[in-house]
């Protein structure tokens, strides 16, 4: 006899001892009629629903059929009113509290393991003083008996048939009872919380094949079955499996197994029959009709079997049970209206006791650590895998090959069934997930280019069996994988191997872009600042999004020529949002999105959510602060640009130069537009001195000076001082930092505003006006070449020169300059120059239009005509002057071109060759 066995002796001998003596206690101290009637109602109505008729006279036969737990009732209502109530109170709070209930039930089970702590306590009670005081000594004489190993063990039937058993048509022997249940302490608990909320009529146990749910489902009901707690709660348990089949070493073997829901009502049937002869009814109805108000509980085993083709029957059956009935399933796929107890693999430290003790069991006692945690793990803590590998192991096998063939038999066994029952689109997803390792919801709408409908629905199905297995990442998305079973099976048996390869090509192909997006982003030396940044680490599939929108955007700055691009990439990042709704960069991007499609309400929505996500982002502050700017919302765009100016980000040191220009320019410019010119000027008061943009921050200097003197011309003595220091800022700037855009479109604007200067009426210095006019003179044809929509020809320059030109003054330096020429051109071209161009084969045109310049000063390109009023397109890169002489051609002048072929569609004609006509 085994040392556990001995215990499990010897904890019965106290245990037995225990209940005899409180049974004779109570018979020996009081007569039935001083015991409450109330007391016994209980026994006597629960043995009579079991068939067994007792007088509430016969206190023997009472006591016989009393749960311990009712003995010691029946003790205490005989104490009270005596010295020995407190003992016996406190007797059965001893009990209670050390568990004897667990122990009597316990010493009831010779094949499960019985820990070393029940004797312990049993002894514990059986010695302590109380036992004494209550004149108990029976039971420590008991405790004797076991110290001294004269064991003597109860009769077999106290053993096997505990009083508080609730009757059940469960199986007299268990798979598991070989090893024993290992490491399910966790998923008991779960039962036990879940059965006991009334409300939970339907509880299903979900798992692969394999992993013990039959074994959890039967253990655990077979201890219900012994629990005198649960005797008050159930009247009793039906079980019905409906395995079909069973996996072993010779592989797998066809079951006589119930199947279809009218089999199942017929084996309900049947078991209810003997579960309460006394009651009539013949049919499956009928029962539910006549058995309402009994606690029962079904349990049903491999209802999957059923689910498969028939969930709907299933359903039915369970919305017709009564409301005091109770339905436990085990199942490979999940139930919608169950409430569901996921079982997973056992850990790893039980895994391997697993196979140690099955070893021991089949008669291996020298097994090495090593291979016994080289069987779980290749096993995948599957119970079943463990058990198969051991058999084929013992069989004659080698632990790599037994290993091998348990692998393939096991993963064939747990799924080949499930997925034979998909429908088309769930087979694709799950060799998506296969292919992909462990993707996300948005991963897999991307790689199978499904709807979120079309997904959802495979999922779910899915779901509903125990082939996926949902998790969340470190980015907060619920990603999916397979089970190790199921990637073996799938391994070696793809089912779409079309799919599979499908998704290993864009699974490379997106690497690839992120890695060039990357390598890009390092190169350019982008930063959190630059609107195209990406930052690392962040989820692969929501990097390539980004990376397509960059691209997109990066063809025609923010416009795409190709709107359907603009429009996949807005349903990609949209349903990006649905999963990650505070995602900073997936709003900011979003934003872009419909900046680039002009739909500026949603552009300033998703920015606004971006920054309540993420307050702290400067380039998503800027973006807001341009999108008020562009709309004319100045006050709503100074206040970010006043933020991000105190900030420091104006300083290119703290920023990027484009990031800190911007800002440094818009900010000003609002000030400008809002009239907060003393404002623009306290913060322009050090420019020459400024760590960057000295240009800008002048010019922004200069202009505040013009407009505050606008309509105040009158005032010359102070307007002096001003105009003299907007010169000496702009020939500043223009000396030494160039002519840069910004300072060519301001000073075109500002001295075109003074020409007031030399308006005789308001009689300002001569020595301010010939200040102005060198100015002019020294930058004005500079100023005019670098600005786009300008020409130093058109009209309104013309006219603004010619007005400076002729003011009366000495020395107007206007008279000396090389790009203007008071005289008109029409009246004075060369005619014999003429007629020996026309002589060499040249025709003669004259210019009447030069379209807005690119960039140059002046077109590239202008348009001519001849007397017949065709036209011709001319190009600079035809002139035998080139750039030298293009930009004084001007509208009106006569060009000398040469040109082949005729118009087509009335298109001009190509000049191949132009010259200048020589004129007197």
């Amino acid at each position: 006899m085994d040392y556990s066995q001995k215990l499990r002796i010897k904890t019965a001998m106290i245990v037995y001892e225990l209940e005899l003596s409180l049974g004779k206690y109570v018979i020996t101290n009081e007569h039935i009629n001083q015991i409450p009637e109330i007391a016994i109602e209980s026994i006597i109505t629960r043995e009579k629903s079991k068939g067994n008729s007792l007088a509430n006279t016969d206190l023997n036969l009472i006591i016989e059929a009393s749960y311990l737990d009712e003995i010691f009732t029946l003790a205490l209502k005989i104490t009270e009113g005596t010295n020995y109530h407190i003992h016996m109170l406190e007797l059965k709070q001893l009990c209670s509290l050390l568990g004897i209930f667990n122990i009597r039930n316990a010493v009831s089970h010779p094949n499960r393991p019985f820990p070393d702590s029940y004797w312990f306590r049993a002894a514990t009670i059986a010695s302590d003083p109380l036992i004494e005081k209550l004149n108990l000594t029976a039971v420590r004489n008991a405790l004797n008996s076991a110290v001294e190993e004269n064991l003597n063990t109860p009769p077999h039937e106290w053993l096997h048939n505990v009083h508080w058993a609730i009757p059940n048509t469960l199986p007299t022997i268990f798979d598991h009872e070989i090893t024993g249940l290992l490491g399910r302490e966790k998923e008991f608990k779960d039962l036990e919380n879940v059965l006991a909320k009334h409300r939970n009529n339907l509880i299903a146990i979900v798992a692969p094949g394999g992993i013990g749910k039959t074994s959890l489902m039967l253990q655990y009901l077979k201890d219900v079955s012994l629990s005198p707690t649960w005797s008050s709660k159930l009247s009793s348990i039906i079980f019905c499996t409906l395995k079909n089949e069973k996996l072993t070493v010779e592989g797998v073997e066809l079951l006589d197994a119930i199947s279809g829901i009218e089999q199942i009502k017929d084996a309900i049937l049947k078991d209810l029959k003997i579960m309460y002869p006394k009651q009539n009814f013949s049919t499956f109805d009928e029962a539910v009709e006549v058995l309402e108000d009994e606690r029962i509980l079904l349990c049903i085993d491999n209802l999957e079997t059923l689910l498969i083709d028939s969930q709907k029957e299933f359903i039915e059956l369970n919305q017709s049970l009564p409301l005091k009935w109770r339905l436990l399933v085990t199942s490979r796929v999940s139930i919608d209206s169950a409430t569901t107890i996921p079982l997973e693999p056992l850990g790893k430290r039980h895994a391997v006791n697993l196979s140690r003790s099955y070893l021991r069991k089949r008669g291996v006692l020298d097994f090495k650590q090593e291979d016994l945690e080289k069987i779980a793990e290749a096993a995948n803590n599957n119970p079943l895998a463990i058990r198969l590998t051991i058999d084929l192991y013992l069989k004659g096998g080698d632990i790599v090959n037994s290993i091998s063939k348990s692998q393939k038999d096991i993963a064939s066994f747990s799924f080949k069934n499930l997925i034979e029952s998909l429908h088309e689109n769930s087979v694709i997803v799950l060799e998506a997930i296969y292919a992909a390792g462990n993707p996300s919801k948005s991963e897999l709408m991307e790689f199978l280019r499904f709807s979120q409908e079309e997904l959802i629905e495979s999922l779910n199905e899915l779901a509903k069996t125990s082939l996926i297995l949902r998790s969340t990442d470190e980015f907060g998305n619920d990603t999916y994988k397979l089970s190790e079973s199921i990637k073996d099976l799938l391994l070696s048996n793809p089912k779409n191997i079309e799919v599979r390869n499908s998704i290993t090509e864009d699974l490379k192909r997106r690497k690839a872009k992120i890695l060039e997006q990357a390598t890009r982003i390092r190169q350019l030396g982008l930063t959190e600042f630059d609107e195209e940044f990406i930052p690392e680490n962040i989820d692969p599939n929501i990097y390539s999004i980004i990376t397509d929108l960059n691209k997109a955007l990066s063809k025609s700055g923010d416009l795409v020529s190709n709107h359907s691009d603009l429009s996949i990439l807005k349903e990609k990042i949209g349903d990006q949002i649905r999963y990650n709704t505070n995602d900073p960069l997936l709003l900011f991007s979003y934003s872009r999105v419909f900046k680039a499609l002009r739909d500026t309400a949603n552009e300033i929505t998703y920015l606004k959510k971006a920054e309540r996500a993420n307050s702290n982002s400067p380039r998503i502050k800027l973006a807001l602060a341009i999108r008020y700017f562009q709309n004319n919302d100045y006050e709503e765009a100074i206040t970010y640009f006043e933020y991000l100016y105190n900030k420091g980000y104006n300083v290119p040191s703290n920023s990027t130069k484009k990031f800190s220009f911007t800002i440094t320019k818009l900010y000003l410019l609002g000030l400008l537009y809002l009239g907060e010119y003393d404002k623009v000027l306290f913060l322009t008061r050090g420019w020459k001195k400024a760590e960057s943009w000295n240009g800008m921050i002048g010019i922004s200097r200069a202009t505040a000076f013009k407009r505050k003197m606008e309509y105040k011309y009158e005032f010359i003595e102070d307007n002096t001082k001003i105009i003299n220091e907007i010169f000496f800022i702009l020939d500043y700037i223009f000396k030494t930092e160039g002519y840069f855009d910004v300072a060519c479109v301001e000073s075109n604007k500002i001295i075109k505003d003074l020409d007031f200067i030399v308006n005789p009426s308001y009689n300002y210095p001569k020595e301010l006006v010939l200040n102005y006019l060198n100015f002019v003179a020294s930058h004005f044809f500079n100023i005019v070449s670098k600005l786009r929509n300008e020409n130093i020809n058109s009209t309104s320059n013309q006219e603004y020169i010619k007005k400076l030109y002729k003011y009366d003054i000495k020395n107007n330096p206007l008279h000396s300059v090389m790009w203007y020429n008071e005289k008109q051109p029409d009246s004075n071209y060369d005619k014999e120059h003429i007629e020996e161009l026309q002589l060499d084969g040249f025709e003669i045109v004259k210019v009447y239009h030069i379209p807005e310049d690119k960039g140059y000063g002046m077109s590239s390109f202008l348009f001519a005509e001849n007397e017949q009023k065709q036209e011709f397109y001319l190009s600079v890169n035809n002139f035998e002057l080139g750039w030298n002489g293009w930009g004084y051609i001007k509208e009106g002048s006569l060009l000398a071109i040469k040109h082949q072929g005729v118009s087509i569609n009335k298109k001009p004609i190509p000049a191949t060759e132009i010259l200048e006509i020589d004129q007197y």
